[in-house]
């Protein structure tokens, strides 16, 4: 494993958006309950993975570039001409204020519940929880967790979007070692130049990043594509687990059952 020569995160304007954080051994994680519930950081075995711009964070008319932006109710953009044309790209999670948290031994839980805004965008009465867990292993497990305490069935296709730190002028050198690594490697061109490469889920992801080693990423099975993503000349490497494509809260959604709970999650591990 090479290791960066900086591990630390971005310095951030605390005084504006309290970011918590909670250490688990040689492990960290930091997220921000007041911008949209985002991991702002996160260190395994002292590596820092993440890319995040701060000013970008600390400006609250844009959406975040960096962390692990959470996307609920779908992921990716919505057919404005649809039963869902309120819904902004990603959802509307992403950017919520009315977050709460409590820390536990080795995560945390961050929840978000429906109101009037949301049922406005989104008619559907809904508990939402994020669950961040640091594993005996050193690895960590994201859950996105969904109870619906309507008395409709409720329609979903949630994501997480997590940017990983690389050197701009290194992305032509990730290792993407899995299958469907070679459709994301011949599609290199695309995804680095603001376009989106989307493969099925391989249901481990092994990539070699340079200055940070070697990431398993491995999202359950409810996440049924990931997404690849960059801009270029900067510094990051989005591979997103969603659990559908484009559109996918109208064409195909998974649908909750009232009273119901459905849950998926994502474990992050560095070799």
């Amino acid at each position: 494993m090479v290791k960066a020569e900086n591990n630390n995160p971005p310095e951030i304007n605390s005084n504006f958006l309290e970011i918590e954080t909670v250490r688990f051994e040689d492990n960290e994680v930091s997220f921000c309950p007041t911008r949209g519930g985002i991991i702002t950081s996160l260190k395994l075995h002292g590596q820092e993975i993440l890319y995040l711009d701060p000013k970008n964070f600390e400006n609250i008319e844009e959406n975040v570039r960096g962390g692990i932006p959470i996307l609920f109710p779908q992921a990716g953009p919505v057919d404005p001409n649809s039963q869902f044309s309120k819904l902004k790209q990603h959802g509307f999670a992403r950017n919520s204020s009315n977050w709460k948290f409590e820390k536990t031994d080795n995560g945390f839980i961050e929840k978000l519940s429906f109101d009037e805004e949301t049922l406005e965008k989104y008619p559907y009465q809904f508990e939402f929880s994020i669950i961040g867990k640091f594993e005996d292993d050193g690895s960590f497990t994201l859950t996105q967790e969904v109870k619906n305490v309507g008395d409709k069935e409720m329609p979903i296709a949630m994501g997480l979007h997590p940017y990983f730190k690389v050197p701009a002028n290194e992305k032509n050198n990730i290792g993407f070692n899995f299958p469907g690594g070679e459709i994301v490697k011949n599609q290199t061109e695309i995804w680095t130049n603001s376009g989106t490469t989307s493969i099925d889920n391989p249901e481990k992801l092994e990539v070699e990043i340079p200055n940070t080693g070697n990431l398993t990423i491995t999202p359950s099975s409810e996440y049924q594509k990931t997404w690849v993503w960059s801009l270029p000349e900067k510094d990051f490497i989005c591979i997103e687990p969603v659990m559908r494509d484009v559109n996918g809260i109208i064409d195909n959604p998974e649908k909750i059952p009232p009273q119901a709970t459905f849950s998926a999650s994502v474990n992050f591990k560095l070799n």
